[in-house]
């Protein structure tokens, strides 16, 4: 069989072709895909005493009850994020008022509220497992030893009136506390100023009836405000 023969011009218009081409460049940047982990469990619907302190011997020890599935579930709080779902999110009043601890008027802020809500996390403390009499006054201390985060926090209470009461505030310097009767539930509002991830440190603290003092040591929270 014959070949076809091309003609000179095509072959020396290829080599330029060739000899003109720019050399070959650097390698391009890698690309790498950052995925973030979650912890082992995340609770943002139904009741969970986030806080709940109870004593072991003379050990106190501080942990979730998930009281959101059956059998009710204690959980380890560095294994568990806290979700404050996006339909949390309302505004400081206008005229702030008593209120103003929270911001701007009509800023947003995002609260987990003392009165249930069944499509938000209802986060409470707890002292029931401890018996009255094992602790002097029967009393347990709820420190918050610090807060970090992208906008303020604030635990407080309102009263039949809708009169706030501040439990804690990043508003002035922490560590702060505040006194838990035993045995004793109680729930709170749960306020955040700002969408993003907030690592809240807490402790639990008390002195033994025989006068030994007592204490769960800090306990690292993660709550996550707005979507995963």
């Amino acid at each position: 069989m014959r070949r076809a023969l091309v003609p000179a011009a095509v072959v020396a218009m290829a080599g330029l072709v060739v000899a003109c081409a720019p050399p070959p460049g650097p390698p391009g940047p890698t690309t790498t895909t950052t995925t973030t982990t979650l912890p082992a469990t995340v609770l943002s619907a139904g009741h969970a005493d986030v806080f709940e302190v109870t004593l072991a011997g003379s050990a106190l020890s501080v942990q979730i009850e998930d009281e959101s599935v059956s059998p009710v579930t204690s959980r380890n709080p560095a294994q568990t994020l806290l979700q404050v779902r996006p339909a949390a999110q309302t505004a400081v009043p206008t005229p702030a008022g008593t209120f103003a601890f929270l911001g701007s008027p009509g800023a947003p802020v995002w609260i987990l509220p003392q009165v249930q809500n069944p499509t938000l996390l209802w986060p409470g403390t707890s002292t029931e497992r401890i018996p009255a009499g094992a602790l002097q006054g029967n009393t347990v201390s709820w420190r918050i030893q610090s807060v970090t985060g992208p906008g303020g926090f604030h635990v407080y209470t309102t009263n039949g009136f809708g009169v706030p009461s501040v439990l804690f505030t990043t508003n002035t310097p922490f560590p702060q506390s505040t006194t838990l009767t035993v045995p004793s539930h109680a729930h709170h509002n749960w306020a955040f100023g700002a969408a993003g991830t907030y690592t809240v440190v807490m402790r639990a603290d008390a002195t033994l009836a025989n006068g030994t003092p007592v204490s769960s040591g800090p306990v690292t929270y993660t709550f996550r405000v707005g979507p995963l």
